[in-house]
This record gives C-alpha cells, sequence and structure tokens, in this order.
C-alpha cells in the first residue's frame, strides 16, 4: 500500500479513537453522543475493509496465514487486557469487596471467556471474527466476474437473519436481564455472533471504497475536500434524526447504516487531501493501546478528575472541558503507549521492541 494511504487512514484511525474517548466522558449532551455514536466504531470496521482489499487477489495470503496474522493481532491483546482486568478486580473483591460482588466477578469472568468482552475489549473479538468472515468471501468472490455482487448478496441475507433475531429475541435487552451464569454464557455467545454480523456491511463498504479510489491520484483535492466536508455535515445532520448507535448493545437500525456510510466516506475523504498530520497518525498507530486502556484502566476517569480540578481554578463551559478532557487523557496515553511498545509488544501480539 502506498505510504500516503497510510496516512490517510492511520489519521482517520486518530481521529475515530479520539472520539471513541470523547463519547466515553459522562454528562456529555445526548445530541454529541448521538453524533459521535453514529460513526466512531463503523469507522474502525471500513477502515478493516479497505485494508482486506488490499490482501485479496493474486497476493493474497494462504487462509491459514491470514487467521493466524489477525489473531495475533485481536485475539492476543484482547486475553491479555482481559487478565490484567479481571486481576484488578479480582484485587478489589478481596480488599474492596463492596465495590464488586462475587456473581459480579464470576459474570466478568464469563464476559471475558465467551468474547461477550468487558468495557471497550467486546470490539477486538468482533473485529477478529467480522474480518476472518470477510476474508472468506473475498477469497470466495474475489475472482470471479460478479464477485462484489456476490459478496454483497452474502452479507445482506446475514444481515436480515440477524435483524430478525435481534428484535425477535429483544437481544438489544439483553444487558438488563437477570439469569444464571451458564445461560449468559450461552446468550454471551448468541449476542457475539450477532455484533459479527451486523459489522459486515461496514467491511463491504470499505472494500466497494477501497476498489473505487484504487490507482487514483489525489488531484482535485479542493473537489475531493468538498466532497468529503459535505458528507460529514450531512452524516452529522443525519445523526440527530435517528436513536442512539451502539453496536456493542446492539442499538442499530437500517438507517444507521446510511449515516455512518455517509460520515465514514466523508471522513476519509477529508483525510485524503489534508496534509499529514503527525498526532493523529500517532493517535492512529497506537489506537489499540488507548481503546483498551483509557476506559479498563481508569485513565480517563482519573484524567475526568483532574480536570473538574482545574476548571475550579479555570472557569470553562462544558462542552470546552470535556473537550480538554479527552485531550488530557489522550496525552496521558503517550507514555502508557511507550511501556507498551517498548517492554510489552508480545501482549499486544507484536514483537518486541526493547533492545
Amino acid at each position: 500500500m502506498p505510504k500516503k494511504r497510510l496516512d490517510y487512514l492511520d489519521m482517520a484511525k486518530g481521529v475515530g479513537i479520539f472520539l471513541v474517548v470523547l463519547g466515553h466522558i459522562e454528562y456529555l449532551s445526548e445530541s454529541t453522543m448521538r453524533w459521535i455514536f453514529s460513526f466512531h466504531m463503523p469507522l474502525f470496521f471500513v477502515i478493516g475493509g479497505i485494508l482486506s482489499s488490499t490482501f485479496a487477489g493474486k497476493e493474497a495470503m494462504p487462509f491459514r496465514e491470514n487467521i493466524r496474522k489477525r489473531a495475533g493481532g485481536t485475539l492476543t491483546p484482547y486475553a491479555s487486557f482481559s487478565i490484567m482486568i479481571l486481576t484488578m478486580h479480582l484485587f478489589e473483591f478481596f480488599f474492596q469487596p463492596e465495590r464488586i460482588s462475587e456473581r459480579e466477578l464470576a459474570r466478568e469472568l464469563v464476559d471475558s471467556i465467551t468474547g461477550y468482552g468487558l468495557h471497550t475489549l467486546w470490539f477486538l473479538p468482533v473485529y477478529f471474527l467480522s474480518g476472518t468472515l470477510f476474508y472468506l468471501f473475498m477469497c470466495s468472490f474475489g475472482g470471479k466476474r460478479y464477485g462484489t455482487f456476490g459478496i454483497g448478496i452474502c452479507i445482506l441475507a446475514l444481515d436480515v437473519l440477524a435483524f430478525c433475531l435481534i428484535y425477535g429475541l429483544r437481544l438489544d435487552q439483553y444487558p438488563v436481564l437477570e439469569r444464571e451464569l451458564l445461560w449468559h454464557a450461552g446468550m454471551n455467545l448468541l449476542v457475539l455472533l450477532m455484533r459479527v454480523l451486523i459489522v459486515l456491511p461496514f467491511f463491504f463498504l470499505g472494500r466497494c471504497y477501497a476498489g473505487l479510489i484504487k490507482g487514483k491520484r489525489d488531484g482535485r483535492k479542493a473537489l475531493h475536500a468538498g466532497a468529503g466536508a459535505l458528507l460529514f455535515a450531512v452524516g452529522a445532520y443525519a445523526s440527530q434524526q435517528s436513536s442512539i448507535l451502539d453496536l456493542h448493545y446492539l442499538y442499530i437500525y437500517p438507517i444507521h447504516y446510511l449515516t455512518a456510510s455517509v460520515s465514514c466516506i466523508g471522513l476519509l475523504e477529508l483525510m485524503r487531501v489534508l496534509p499529514a498530520s503527525r498526532i493523529l497518525s500517532y493517535l492512529g498507530q497506537n489506537s489499540l493501546v488507548i481503546m483498551c486502556t483509557h476506559g479498563p484502566m481508569y485513565m480517563l476517569y482519573y484524567v475526568s478528575l483532574g480536570m473538574f480540578f482545574v476548571r475550579k481554578l479555570i472557569p470553562m463551559t462544558d462542552s470546552v472541558l470535556y473537550g480538554w478532557i479527552a485531550v488530557a487523557a489522550c496525552a496521558a496515553e503517550v507514555p502508557v503507549i511507550w511501556i507498551f511498545n517498548r517492554y510489552f509488544s508480545y501482549l499486544l501480539g507484536r514483537k518486541s521492541k526493547k533492545s
């Protein structure tokens, strides 16, 4: 892949992970939450589809090798951070039992084992499984004359099935139900499968977008910038006209796909023509660590406490405060990122960079 293409994808991921941090700040206005949630997680799956399209065709790696690489980059950090979180909560159970009950701890263990995921970790098994399934479609239909059409029909059929199950069984109400742990384990697996199916259209969108821009130069930058800004603005407006999108809890309707698609393509078009940003690229390249630590490891929580203290000294509006909390949280992640990349890369499924 050309270097500039990597730049714009890293920058798009940087915007996405910043919005993930911002979206997890408590007390955000409903309109802001609607806008952020309308596309920030779909964006990562769209980028996954763009990347998947580059490894299909004549240069496609063997399917088993592809699975091995995907597992190393997703399931390894999923297991690593799940163990860290469970260990933290186990210490809380013994030393601060009022903060977590035995049943809650057992439920978290079941959630981790089944791939339902703790906090933001739900994203990793879904990304692995949906990406693997999409790659299987790419390998099966990629060389055929109407391959893209075939992939689209398969994904549409699976999506219709997912919607029937989600709203037929009321799986969007699952988190508020209390049953036996074995029942939860089975429901976790069903919810995981539904998540995998409902994000497939975003992978497909990324594949189609990659096909449209393949081999094209970045001429007419003003036109691309204008189109990107217009699509992004339309997506922002559309996000206020429907309920909030949340892939984690299966809060999704067909209209959400249109809104997310418009916003994601608009952002990608903007990133393609904007000058390279080292800050956004850095955030994008390290989005995995930020995703796994800003909430589960209480990074955002403690930064928020500090910023609320700062507001007592420096008056600021809520919107300004929340923006600075997100910026400060990303800045606080820098030493965490350095430590993981330097000494614990194996926990991320990578080779250690320690000399």
